[in-house]
């Protein structure tokens, strides 16, 4: 009997063109057209950038596995519509989120511009990633952004011992001279990613992440991928991610529990995204000034850095994923 493999914590240094191509030959490999994995590249390479491997190259494995499977169908062609000038939809044709994003982006920020305020819905779509992606590309606009979404039923509202909703993440972008400064978090007390990696490295998860399947409070990563995640704060953060659902869904996306699972199967979840857009001038030509002086002020008497994100010209790629990526390519 040989010995257990010592895991790899070893590390590649990319730089961010060299980080694109890598992913655009695993997604092109894979079965994506151009289009699309360019723009999901883009997203990938931008989490990346912010340090966010998880919802960066991590999660990119998800998109290629749905990719072979057909989950995501590779070739989509998204269509948008504007039913109302301040109201833009794209359907995904079962796409990714990204792709569809990309095919409103300048029309939808535009309108937000002109009008002071522009919604879009995205429906019929793979799960969204990074919801930071969508938001800050928004505020590098001159627009404040808020953007969320559902997924396949994956945590528990309420207190109930099964999985009513998803893990529905959130983000909010305002402009700044520094950049965008930009939050981004599940309303799941942690990140579905991470109590799948805690499982694969067989490390247990703290208290108040996950139920069990039979909805009892667990530490084992294992059990709480069959089980439950929790959200933050109990009953607060089961409304908000209520809300974030109801708004998700409103162009069309299926609620979590009628979606099949994104890492299995042949059926593409079709749950939802929106984004509002805001013109940061709207009421006040002086607002972006005004909050970059008062988050200066925050960090300067308190300590508070809101929202700064970093933005690496090189990443240090995991050895073992870096590989998985070449082979996929």
């Amino acid at each position: 009997m040989g010995m257990p493999k010592t895991p790899d914590f070893s590390t590649v240094p990319l730089a961010i063109p060299e980080l694109r191509d890598l992913c655009i030959s695993a997604i092109t490999a894979a079965g994506g057209s151009l289009a699309l994995s360019q723009s999901l590249a883009d997203a990938t390479v931008a989490a990346e950038r912010r340090g966010k491997t998880a919802v960066g190259t991590a999660h990119l494995v998800d998109y290629l596995d749905g990719l072979e499977a057909g989950r995501i169908n590779g070739r989509a062609q998204p269509k948008v519509t504007n039913h109302l000038p301040a109201a833009h939809h794209v359907d995904a044709d079962r796409g990714t989120a990204q792709l569809a994003f990309d095919a409103a982006f300048d029309d939808f920020a535009s309108s937000a511009a002109t009008l002071g305020i522009s919604v879009l819905n995205i429906a019929n779509a793979f799960t969204a990633g990074e919801l930071g992606y969508y938001t800050t590309r928004l505020a590098e606009r001159g627009l404040v952004a808020f953007a969320g979404a559902n997924s396949p039923a994956l945590m528990s509202l309420f207190g109930a011992p099964g999985s009513a909703t998803g893990t529905n993440p959130f983000s909010f972008a305002v402009p700044h001279v520094g950049g965008p400064r930009m939050f981004d978090q599940a309303t799941s007390a942690t990140a579905w990613v991470n109590v799948r990696d805690a499982a694969d490295r067989s490390e247990t998860i703290p208290d108040g992440w996950a139920l069990a399947p039979d909805g009892a409070a667990t530490n084992n990563a294992e059990a709480a991928l069959a089980g439950s995640l929790l959200p933050f704060g109990g009953v607060k953060g089961s409304n908000v991610a209520l809300m974030i659902e109801l708004l998700a869904v409103h162009g069309g996306g299926r609620f979590s529990v009628d979606a099949p699972a994104f890492d299995s199967g042949q059926e593409n979840p079709g749950t939802g995204l929106f984004v509002i857009a805001i013109a940061a001038d709207a009421f006040d030509p002086d607002y972006s000034k005004r909050v970059a002086e008062h988050l200066d002020r925050l960090h300067s008497q308190f300590g508070v850095d809101f929202g700064r994100k970093r933005s690496l010209d090189v990443v240090e790629l995991p050895r073992e994923l870096h590989s998985a990526l070449l082979s996929r390519g």
